[in-house]
């Protein structure tokens, strides 16, 4: 690659894990082909980028009004959700005005070239417009502009309390990720002081050069007319996005592993875990629970079948060596676990999880789980159906195949360059010369694009 090839791709992340883990391996495909990438995020993930042997520059360093606190909760009911709302909303707000004051001032003095933005840092599209920066938007799961709700809220998919929960959950979906409401205010009050149009939604006024999905297209539902600038591409997975984590190996059994992990991000059902252990206590199979960081090992000790629990587990060598996974079904998890081979029982608790659990139900690679009727029985009931059935662990063997055909983090890379490569010789094409250069994007052979 030539130099006046080589970009400095500024990153806009997300610091849940999963999302992390997709945009590291992008990161260091891209430094791989001579580019330079810098994150741009909170601190608290510095350590991780860096390990990695990726630039960082913090952001969003002033502290939150918001810190250590939790919504003003005096009663229970609707008033509790009401008010867990209010909290929800305003504390995003906060964390946008924070992101947009720091954010654009940094990316000017980095002098990045190109940036690559999660699709849920939604100031991404306003900062590559006021630095008028080609972008590309990454969805690390099932792509906003699906939606997420394959299954009715009422269907037991999504975990929730009362009728009211599932109305406040909406909203939330619909301020913060349809771009609606408060949130979409605090957007625009930014936009109009820096010179731009009001947005209307999640639709951006300044279009990204491209945008990509690491959710591998055989494992979508089937669609019809997808943006022309819209690419499926398969999972992002690179040997040095990990950071390196202990693990007991001296206290496996022998016995076939099932590995449990419910992610980290809404990992918050301690009551979810134990019942897991109690049905699969008399299963003869060794249960490895990974806590995702939200509980201390030390007060599970007392849980049914004696698993072997851990903090954080190295997930995808002990996926290597599991017989199955059960997972709450967090895209970061599934896609590793189906690289890996290896069947799943899933229990979705929020989120994209219900869209994703919905997908590999239908492929016959899992067996789905409501957590609103969730019991020790039917989690038995359903390892042992995986364990027994064979065809279970031939789907995920089909879909192992054709997912690591794909070569997905390389693919991503190809696009974005190709995209760059285009976007210049665009600009510097005539007229008679610009519909000859649409012509070869138009005959391009992508794998994966619709």
């Amino acid at each position: 690659m030539g130099v006046d090839q080589r970009r400095h791709f500024g990153v806009l992340p997300f610091t849940g894990t999963g999302h992390l883990s997709a945009m590291v391996a992008l990161g260091l495909e891209l430094q791989g082909r001579g580019h330079r990438v810098t994150f741009f995020e909170k601190p608290k993930i510095e350590r991780r980028i860096r390990e990695a042997g990726l630039g960082f520059h913090a952001v969003g360093t002033r502290e939150s009004p918001f810190k250590g606190k939790g919504p003003d909760i005096i009663a229970g009911g609707v008033i509790s959700e009401l008010r867990t709302l209010q909290f929800n909303i305003r504390r995003i707000r906060q964390d946008l005005e924070r992101y947009f004051e720091e954010t654009e001032p940094a990316l000017r003095r980095s002098g990045v070239d190109a940036l690559i933005v999660n699709e849920i840092a939604i100031t991404g599209p306003t900062l590559a417009e006021l630095l008028k920066l080609p972008y590309f938007i990454i969805s690390t799961s099932v792509p906003h502009n699906f939606g997420w709700n394959a299954y009715s809220a009422f269907s037991g998919y999504r975990y929730r309390r009362s009728f009211f929960s599932v109305f406040a959950a909406a909203c939330l979906d619909v301020s913060a990720v349809r771009l609606h409401g408060p949130i979409r205010s605090a957007v625009n009050r930014y936009r109009v002081q820096g010179g731009l149009a009001p947005v209307s939604g999640i639709n951006p006024a300044y279009p990204p050069v491209a945008q990509l999905t690491q959710l591998p297209k055989c494992l979508d539902l089937p669609r019809k007319n997808l943006p022309a600038d819209f690419y499926y591409t398969g999972a992002f997975q690179h040997d040095g996005a990990r950071p390196t984590i202990d693990f007991p190996w001296e206290r496996l059994d022998g016995r076939p592993i099932i590995y449990a992990s419910l992610g980290t991000t809404r990992n918050a059902q301690a009551h979810v875990l134990r019942m897991i252990a109690e049905g699969c206590k008399d299963i003869d199979a060794q249960l490895v629970i990974s806590l995702g960081g939200r509980f201390d090992p030390t007060l599970c000790d007392a849980w049914p079948g004696n698993p072997l629990i851990v903090k954080f587990a190295p997930q995808l060598e002990v996926l290597k060596r599991a017989s199955m996974v059960i997972t709450h079904s967090g895209p970061n998890t599934v896609f590793e676990t189906l690289l890996k081979g290896k069947p799943m029982v899933a229990i979705p608790i929020a989120h994209d999880q219900p869209a994703i659990a919905a997908r590999i139900a239908r492929l016959g690679v899992a067996q789905v789980l409501p957590i609103m009727k969730l019991s020790v029985e039917k989690i038995r009931t359903a390892v042992l159906q995986i364990l027994m059935d064979p065809s279970y662990r031939q789907a995920a063997m089909k879909m192992e195949l054709k997912l690591r055909a794909l070569h997905g983090v390389e693919r991503a890379a190809e696009v974005i360059e190709d995209g760059l490569r285009l976007r210049r010789a665009e600009s510097k094409a005539s007229p008679s010369q610009l519909s000859e250069h649409e012509v070869l994007l138009k005959t391009l052979d992508f794998s994966g694009r619709t």
